[in-house]
């Protein structure tokens, strides 16, 4: 906010002192010209008591001048003078001192974390800077604590979500290794059956420890990823084959759309196969009712598109929205056997953000359809 110079407050005090000034001497010349017209009559009539109504002499200024009720003392008109100066200036002044007390009070009200209300802008000189200033720096310091209550909320959610999910299967790896070492009571079918529940146990510990660290090394904040010019219509049917086995042992059918062209984006397709194989495994897992899992290849705005879409229960509304967010599940027992560590999604979404993309889901009878889009770019265009 530029200050222009004559609406600056240096010019503004200037033109206050002037028009105190101004007014301080119209108001003692009017004051004067009463005492003047009011002693003329006065004298005029001792004039005529002396000379007669014939008047043999003339009234002059200067018999005015010598009257004694309008030599005034120096003193009192210089002590009168200023009082006058000092009241129209304050009069004058005092827009200006309101709002400075505006802006001071806005000031406390940010010191007391108060930071709903803003101070106005009024005119242009160097108090309504600091006003405007003022105002970036509260919606600056707002915003700071949000984020602060954010990350700390976020943080409290991250430490009870994962308190939760390690204690189960830990819970479980504990009570079966105490009595696999309590004794030779066991059956020898007993004790295979408990280890390897402890041994399924220790590898689900393994897999959300292995989502936590992936989660966090794919933040877009924290790392920078290798790309190269990718044709995704290339590793999309290598990546189903991958998933085969998982569609024969959910007795799903899964059915395949590519697009009959090259689709070229600039991406790292070991993370792009890591972010498609998290929405396939998301279908598999909860489209089983649907028997099909359709995955498409496309354009769409000129970018590049990843759709892999299931036929099974149909997300509420009001979880769409946070279905990316680290930990959401739909379901809300947190139970592993009905679901996974619920990093899944929010890895795919970090990874996506790494490539400039979009990625976002919707469902209704239709189906359920989770998509990825991406930039495309020319298959010459080398960094």
């Amino acid at each position: 906010m530029k200050v222009k110079r004559f609406k600056s407050f240096r010019f503004k005090m200037v033109m206050y002192m002037f028009c105190s000034v101004l007014a301080t001497l119209i108001t003692e010349g009017i004051i004067f010209i009463g005492i003047y017209f009011y002693e003329t009559e006065i004298i005029a009539g001792e004039y005529k008591k002396v000379w007669g109504a014939s008047g043999q002499e003339r009234m002059s200024l200067s018999m005015l001048s010598l009257s004694e009720s309008t030599a005034l003392d120096l003193w009192v008109l210089f002590i009168f003078t200023i009082l006058l100066l000092v009241m129209y200036f304050i009069l004058i002044s005092h827009n200006f001192v309101v709002y400075v007390r505006e802006i001071i009070s806005g000031v406390e009200r940010m010191k007391s974390g108060d930071f709903a209300e803003e101070i106005p802008v009024r005119g242009e000189d160097e108090f309504s800077e600091i006003a405007f200033s003022i105002n970036e720096m509260q919606k600056n310091l707002s915003e700071t604590l949000e984020s602060q209550k954010m990350a700390e909320k976020t943080k409290d959610e991250l430490i009870t979500n994962v308190a939760h999910d390690l204690r189960t299967p830990l819970t479980s790896i504990l009570g079966y290794m105490d009595l696999l070492t309590q004794g030779d009571f066991l059956t020898e079918d007993q004790r295979q059956k408990y280890l390897g529940i402890v041994s399924s146990k220790a590898r689900q510990l393994e897999s959300l420890v292995k989502a936590l660290f992936d989660y966090t090394r794919y933040d877009k904040n924290k790392v920078k990823i290798k790309k190269e010019i990718l044709d995704l219509n290339l590793f999309m049917p290598q990546l189903v084959d991958e998933f085969y086995p998982s569609f024969m042992d959910s007795q799903l059918e899964c059915r395949t759309e590519f697009y009959e062209g090259a689709l070229n984006i600039e991406g790292n397709g070991e993370l792009l196969a890591r972010a498609i194989g998290n929405l396939m495994s998301n279908a598999i897992k909860y489209g089983a009712e649907g028997k099909i899992v359709e995955v498409k290849t496309g354009i769409i705005d000129k970018k590049a598109f990843v759709a892999v879409i299931n036929y099974g229960r149909i997300i509420p509304p009001e979880s769409l929205d946070k279905i990316f967010d680290k930990f959401y599940r739909v379901e809300s027992s947190r139970s592993l056997k009905t679901g996974g560590t619920g990093l899944g999604l929010a890895i795919a979404k970090n990874i996506v953000n790494l490539h400039d993309g979009n990625i976002w889901a919707s469902s209704d009878e239709s189906g359920t359809r989770f998509q990825i889009e991406l930039p495309m770019v020319s298959p010459h265009n080398n960094r």
